[in-house]
């Protein structure tokens, strides 16, 4: 049954602003990783880094489908020709990872000029591809977001997508959030992690991070 709009409390879907250009930037530079100079003596950190974009984007995507989609073709009136364009959008999206885990396969087993190319070209198809997605997500579905989906749900769906990361990604997600952000937007995601896990970021995850990210640039 559906839920009538006014029996939903609206949300605040700040984040979805920040993912996305984590998203954007991440796949960026995993593009320039490859093809930077020395690459192929750091193919494994370059690899980890990559598989880490293609994993934090198929947990955002994935999720979207189980969560959010659903609820807002039930709630949200003549939204069902954006919600299904986003899927198919979806849908070409992960076409594009599949080939560049090949792609990625490919070049590590054989980290030549050429097998970086062909990764680079397949990570800029993704790029391509999320370039409009996102963006079109941003003005079509973050508005039915904010009317449509309680801030439980919007809040419970940004647990369940971080939820499938790998654990030893978990640092890396949250360092690529916090390198990102802004300075508000950074102080507002770390107010809302509980106090535990702020501990174990400043003590541990900060300079776990760095020094993965450092072996992926070679510096």
């Amino acid at each position: 049954m559906a839920t009538p709009s006014s029996a939903v409390t609206a949300s605040d879907p700040w984040e979805m602003a920040l993912i996305h250009r984590v998203i954007r930037r991440g796949f960026e530079q995993a593009r320039d990783h490859v093809v930077a100079a020395g690459a192929e003596s750091r193919a494994a950190a370059v690899a980890e880094y990559i598989d880490f974009q293609l994993d934090g984007l198929h947990a955002h995507h994935s999720s979207e489908d189980e969560l959010l989609w659903p609820l807002l073709l039930d709630r949200a009136d003549l939204s069902a020709t954006v919600i299904h364009r986003m899927e198919q959008q979806h849908v070409g999206v992960h076409e594009a990872v599949e080939t560049a885990r090949g792609e990625m396969a490919a070049w590590q087993a054989a980290p030549t000029v050429a097998a970086a190319e062909s990764l680079a070209a397949a990570l800029e198809t993704i790029s391509t591809r999320l370039a409009e997605h996102l963006a079109e997500e941003e003005r079509d579905v973050v508005p039915l977001i904010a009317v449509h989906i309680t801030q439980a749900e919007w809040d419970h769906l940004g647990k369940v997508a971080f939820s499938k990361f790998k654990p030893h990604q978990r640092f890396t997600a949250l360092g690529e959030l916090l390198e990102t952000a802004r300075p508000d937007e950074a102080a507002r995601m770390l107010a809302g992690l509980p106090a535990p896990v702020r501990v174990v970021w400043r003590l541990i995850g900060r300079r776990r991070y760095q020094r993965f990210v450092a072996s992926v640039r070679g510096t």
